[in-house]
Parts: structure tokens; sequence; C-alpha cells
């Protein structure tokens, strides 16, 4: 059975949710639903942004949010979904926002609370706003949440090439592993002249910097569920493809 990963790198872990729920110390469950906020925000705000909201509202919304994941106790109700971070996520959000929000948000904003910046997401937002006109906004958000995962998995192995001194390798040649948003293109030719590397010397570099990143990215599906068993990754694995279809 694959586990998920013993990696340093702060990735998208169902046992943030335990251990925030868990955790008797204030201090500990803060910093579990901080590093929660760090990686979902942008399908949370973006699942609001298509619901409708105006860029200031999803901001207070998606703050309170996360807020009342900390505050109310949210994480107890883990239990009851279905094991997957998305699923429980878009669970309690939609549940959330079903109740009376606007008065609770009011509140915590007037009283100075934030768990991350309003200033980051208004800069991202046309990006995060952005998509297929039909897309639903649960569509969106599955869309987002597929983009965050590959995110962290490319954190991850850039984390691990550059601890092995191989720095330079991988950002010369992270485009051509899964391009997201916004890198330049990039030749095989190219990426072999900048290296010094021959064609075939760059090809099998390239062909194992891929496949690292494979299982980098199966071992990070793994983080988000809570039994990590062979099928429901391979469900997780088929939900990301399936998201970018």
């Amino acid at each position: 059975m694959t586990t998920a990963s013993n990696a340093p790198f702060p990735v998208t872990r169902w046992s943030l949710v335990a251990g925030a729920r868990a955790a008797a110390d204030p201090t500990r469950k803060r910093a579990a639903l901080e590093e929660l906020c760090a990686l979902y925000w942008r399908p949370i705000y973006g699942f609001l942004r298509r619901r409708g909201l105006g860029v200031a509202e999803a901001q207070d919304a998606a703050q309170g949010f996360f807020l009342s994941l900390l505050e109310e106790d949210l994480f107890a109700r883990a239990q009851a979904e279905t094991g997957r971070m998305r699923n429980f996520l878009l669970g309690a959000l939609q549940r959330w926002q079903r109740g009376e929000w606007r008065k609770a948000q009011a509140e915590k904003r007037g009283g100075g609370h934030e768990l991350f910046s309003l200033d980051g997401m208004a800069e991202e937002d046309g990006f995060e706003a952005a998509g297929a006109d039909d897309d639903t906004p649960e569509r969106h958000f599955e869309k987002s949440c597929a983009l965050a995962l590959l995110e962290a998995a490319m954190q991850r192995l850039a984390q691990e090439q550059r601890a092995a001194g191989k720095g330079e390798i991988f950002d010369t040649l992270r485009p051509l592993l899964a391009p997201l948003g916004g890198e330049a293109s990039l030749t095989q030719d190219g990426a072999a002249k900048h290296l010094r590397l021959t064609p075939e010397a760059l090809r099998v570099t390239l062909h194992r910097l891929r496949k690292r990143f494979a299982e980098v990215l199966r071992e990070t599906v793994a983080d988000t569920l809570a039994d990590p068993d062979e099928q429901a990754i391979q469900e997780e694995m088929n939900a990301l493809r399936a998201a970018f279809q």
C-alpha cells in the first residue's frame, strides 16, 4: 500500500485536518489551519468568485470560512466526509456559506482577525476568476484544486532536486515537466544547449525527472486522503486528469 510521504515540504496532508481536530493546543490547531489556508485559498476564493461574489465579498468570505474552520471546530465534521481533502473543504464551504456568514464575518473582520493577506487574493483575482464560461463553481473548484496539487508536487520536487545539488537542471527543465500557467515555452534543444548536454543526455535526464515528478505527484495525492490505499489514490489521480479535460 502506498502511504503518505514523509518529505519535509508541507504538502496537502489530510493529517493536517486530523491534527487540527485533535489538537488541544490552540497554537497547534491554528498552525495546521494556516498551512491549509496557504494551500487551498485559491480554490476556495475561486469558488466564491464563480458563485457571483465580488472581489471584496469573496475576500471576506474566504477569510471568514477559514476562520470558521478554526473557531467553530468544523474539523470535527471531517470524519463524516469521504476522506478526500477537496471533498471535505468543498462540503464544509457550502455548508458554511448557506449559514448567516455575513454577520459573523463582519464581526471577525472588525476584530482584526486575519489568516492570510487579502492583497494576495486581489493580485491573482484575474487568474482565479477565469475559466470556461460554462464552468460551474464546483467544476472550477475541481480545476483549481488539481492545479494546487500540481503546484505542491512541483515545489516538493524542486526542494528535493535543489537539496541534491541539481537546482539548475530542475529550474531549466521545469517547464517541460508539467507546464503551469505563465511559464515560458522551452524546447528540448534549447534546454540541452543551456545545460551543455547532448540531446541524448538531455532526453535521459528529462525522462528521469518526469518519472520522479509522477512519483512525487502520486505521493502528494496520497497525502490528501485519509486512507491512501491504491484504489483511492488511483481514483484521485483519475479525477486530477479529468479536471483538465
